[in-house]
């Protein structure tokens, strides 16, 4: 008995701990309110039921706000017209559409009415860091305070531009003597302090704090007495400052993540811009993020600074001694109406040529022979899995896929099979190559580097309709900027209704891949699906035909991957991974999977002769834990 109780104690302590991961990442709810559900003019039509004035802007619809307008003069609600995510510049009160939907009801019943109060005594509001940064300047001190000497100092010991200490000034930064880190402010609308990035010597990362969803950036504005519209977009401090000491343009915007996302929280602060110049890098991945950000500020009122030698980004290019306002006057519109020419993609061809290794995508890590094949993982294309039943497909894509994630490849998961509790362990004991149950000791180690992790879950579990997956999918694209969509699988998609007339199913089947195959393209991101196979003798070699459902799935894929299973078929019978379409190169192979049952890993490394001891491991994955640090800025 008591052995008993110490066991059921020992498996409630584990659950508790393995459920903690999923607590604390990234979970995508499927709340289909999420996205605005109405047309834009039966939206601007409930505020003027209200006698609320309405604006349409680049981004976002600019009311009236109906939830502080008769508290505070001028309040400006900022409503996204993508996901009805709201903003007010003055109360700070956020949400979704829902909650907006019920402020814009017609209804004035007394019973109506206490329901608002209630909701607007509930109402979650972006968190107030002025007071946070004016304690942060107790312990800083002013630019503007340092001596010439101690100014010239700071810029040496950072590897700053010769930027005047007046413009310094200008990004109201403040500098910590004590541990030399340099402190610029993020500012949000009605110049708000929303957070702050900041800078160390001999460091290249530019943390941000909070760490996700701040709605404000970096922003220089040079004192010309004119109120500009126009303003350029840099990735990093340095790029920002390069641009300053130039005096290049009047207005300069660093982006808070960098280049991993673009909050929509954002969106507001950047409406009153009429164009907006974005000059990031000049490789593959830099070009892809441009436009991709382009679409969500709105690609009529963007330009790009096109990646080439000749232009590379800010920091290099003042470096190598190019006039950088001459390359900001040559950026080119990002939107054309329907018809272009040669000329206008001609940089973009050679970008290509002259980048050839990252247009090939992202590298594996893990499957080194994959890279030989199919060269990389590239944006917009679809790939379609399959094999036999219980061959491993899952949790040979769950390490496919965190491969990517660990490479800074933001993933959305939608697993209809299984828990996403079990996903997200058996993910963890890939990550760090050991039995997680043989290791609890360092479990809080290992689940804070998974955290750091890219990865999202979809929350579905059992049938659902392709409209609600689309729903969710083109949502969470949006906000959190996804690269990687695995659905496991597509017939959880086809509902269970018709199912004896096959026709119907395989119509069905049909519809579900051209969807994901037109989001594929239109959002830049890759789809991979998962597709069990049709029923066929276990001595039979799978082939693309053998994909359950009609010829489409095949046709429509960039990329084919199979599982060959032939242990029970044969007594040297092997298990393997075929590529057996590749649309990139035309080049087809195989890899082999040898599974590693302590790991839950199926990557094609060689096996060591001998086990390595538990110090040796523990130094492996707190190495892997740096770098997915580094990797994240965090």
């Amino acid at each position: 008995m008591i052995f008993k109780f110490f066991l059921h104690a020992f498996t409630l302590k584990k659950k508790q701990q393995i459920k903690s991961i999923i607590i604390n990442n990234h979970y995508l709810h499927t709340d289909t309110n999420s996205v605005l559900n109405i047309s834009i003019s039966h939206l601007k039509q409930l505020f003027k039921q209200k006698c609320l004035s309405v604006v349409d802007g680049h981004v976002c619809l600019i009311a009236d706000c109906p939830i502080c307008n008769n508290e505070k003069k001028d309040a400006k609600l900022y409503v996204n017209k993508t996901t009805g995510f709201f903003m007010c510049d003055k109360c700070k009160c956020t949400g979704s559409w829902d909650i907006l939907r019920k402020f814009l009801s017609t209804q004035k019943s007394m019973e109506k009415l206490k329901e608002l109060d209630i909701l607007k005594a509930d109402l979650r509001k972006e968190q107030d860091f002025d007071k946070k940064w004016k304690d942060m300047k107790e312990n800083c001190r002013d630019i503007m305070e340092l001596t010439t000497e101690e100014y010239n100092a700071l810029l040496d010991n950072f590897s700053l531009p010769d930027v005047s200490q007046e413009d310094m000034s200008q990004l109201k930064c403040i500098y910590k003597e004590t541990s030399k880190v340099l402190y610029f402010p993020l500012i949000g609308l009605e110049n708000s302090v929303v957070g702050y990035k900041f800078i160390e010597t001999d460091v290249k990362a530019e943390p941000t704090f909070p760490v996700s969803s701040v709605s404000g950036c970096v922003t220089y504005k040079q004192n010309t007495g004119k109120n500009d519209n126009t303003a350029v977009i840099v990735e990093s401090i340095y790029d920002l400052l390069a641009l300053v000491a130039q005096k290049s343009a009047n207005i300069i915007i660093c982006l808070p993540y960098n280049l991993k996302t673009l909050p929509q929280q954002l969106l507001p602060y950047m409406e009153s811009f009429k164009k907006l110049t974005l000059w990031f890098g000049n490789d593959e991945t830099s070009w892809y993020t441009a436009r991709q950000f382009a679409k969500k500020l709105n690609e009529k009122r963007c330009y790009f600074v096109r990646p080439t030698d000749l232009q590379p980004q800010p920091k290099l290019a003042a470096e190598m001694g190019y006039n950088l306002k001459g390359i900001l006057e040559n950026a080119q519109a990002v939107w054309h109406k329907s018809i272009t020419t040669f000329r206008e993609f001609r940089e973009e061809v050679l970008s290509d040529l002259q980048n050839i290794d990252k247009v090939q995508g992202v590298k594996w890590k893990r499957y080194p022979v994959l890279n030989r094949i199919l060269k990389g993982h590239r944006r917009g294309e679809l790939t379609i899995l399959t094999g036999p039943t219980g061959c491993g497909k899952t949790t040979f894509m769950s390490e496919y896929s965190l491969d990517l994630a660990m490479q800074g490849v933001n993933t959305l998961w939608g697993s209809f099979e299984i828990r996403n509790a079990r996903l997200a362990r058996t993910m963890l004991q890939q990550m760090v190559e050991l039995p997680l149950d043989q290791h609890l000791d360092n479990f809080d180690l290992y689940a804070d580097a998974f955290e750091k992790l890219p990865i999202y879950f979809m929350t579905f579990h059992g049938q659902q309709t392709i409209k609600v997956v689309m729903d969710a999918v083109e949502h969470a694209t949006y906000v959190h900027d996804i690269a990687h969509v695995i659905i496991d699988n597509v017939q959880f998609m086809m509902g269970t209704s018709d199912e004896s007339k096959h026709m119907d199913r395989f119509w069905k089947q049909d519809d579900i891949i051209a969807k994901f195959r037109n989001f594929a393209t239109k959002y830049n991101c890759h789809v991979t699906a998962i597709i069990h196979p049709r029923k066929e003798r276990s001595e039979e070699e799978l082939t693309t035909s053998s994909i359950f459902g009609g010829a489409k799935a095949s046709q429509e894929a960039d990329n084919v991957l199979i599982i060959q299973d032939k242990r029970f078929s044969s007594v040297r019978g092997k298990k393997y991974l075929q590529v057996a379409k590749n649309r990139y190169s035309g080049d087809l192979g195989i890899m082999m999977l040898e599974f590693e049952k302590s790991s839950l890993s199926y990557s094609s490394r060689l096996k060591q002769k001998s086990e390595n001891t538990e110090k040796e491991k523990f130094l492996k994955i707190t190495h892997t834990t740096k770098q997915i640090n580094k990797r994240t800025d965090i």
